[in-house]
């Protein structure tokens, strides 16, 4: 559990990724809304290095936000579950380790297995059985299809939010997404929020008080509402 525990795959900038990265180095540059700083570190992650990427991560203040791009930068793998034994005074014949893998596009099954074989070593790799419990790809769209769904989501956005700039940004996460894709559904990820200057809701994801702001609910109703009318026309 160790070896896997420390494990840090290289990072690799997926379309979806570097879109998101380029386009808000394109509209914060110049601007007083992100200090030098923050724009070194996009650019760091933008660049495809995985050193520079390393280093720019290592920089953020933030580390909600570290966590989110490493997450999008790299395949993630997470040891969360350890069986083994039936009674205090028997020593074990075997053990099992449940592991939580995410992928990016891109990223093989087959890819997954030789990296975790070659963190164990050979040694533990030899007696190690790789068990596939549940899979699937990672779902990718076409957002800039024109007349898609994603363009409209976009005009939304602008339309009660001159101010705002739509980007492209990948879910760090599992979604049923997978499941409606294959029955040929258009599936974003798109829940409009306007939250306070310095709300990091992030980190509240899942984790102690969870909760969005009462205001941004208020002003992200009536924009997703727009967007399914528009949508089903």
């Amino acid at each position: 559990m160790r070896a896997l525990s420390a494990t840090t795959w290289p990072a690799r900038l997926t379309d979806v990724t570097r879109t998101l990265l380029e386009r808000t180095i394109a509209a914060l540059d110049g601007t007083e809304d992100l200090p030098p700083e923050g724009l070194r570190v996009l650019r760091a992650a933008a660049s495809g290095d995985p050193r520079a990427s390393a280093l720019a991560l290592a920089a953020m203040c933030l580390p909600v936000y570290t966590r989110v791009l490493d997450a999008m930068l790299r395949d993630t793998l997470s040891p969360n579950i350890i069986h083994g034994g039936v009674k205090a005074n028997v020593i074990p014949g075997n053990a099992s380790l449940e592991v939580d893998v995410r992928r990016l596009p891109g990223s093989t099954e087959e890819d997954i297995e030789a990296r975790i074989r070659e963190r164990l070593g050979p040694a533990l790799s030899d007696v190690t059985d790789i068990e596939i419990v549940i899979t699937s790809d990672a779902v990718v769209h076409a957002y800039e299809e024109p007349g898609g769904l994603f363009p409209i989501l976009e005009a939304v956005i602008r339309d009660h939010d001159p101010d705002g700039i739509p980007v492209p940004a990948m879910a760090p996460f599992g979604t049923d997404a997978k499941h409606l894709v294959d029955l040929g559904v258009p599936t974003f990820g798109f829940s409009p929020l306007r939250q306070p200057v310095g709300e990091t809701y992030i980190e509240r994801w899942h984790g102690i008080d969870e909760r969005v702001s009462i205001d941004g609910l208020r002003w992200g109703l009536p924009v997703l509402y727009d967007a399914v009318r528009r949508f089903c026309g």
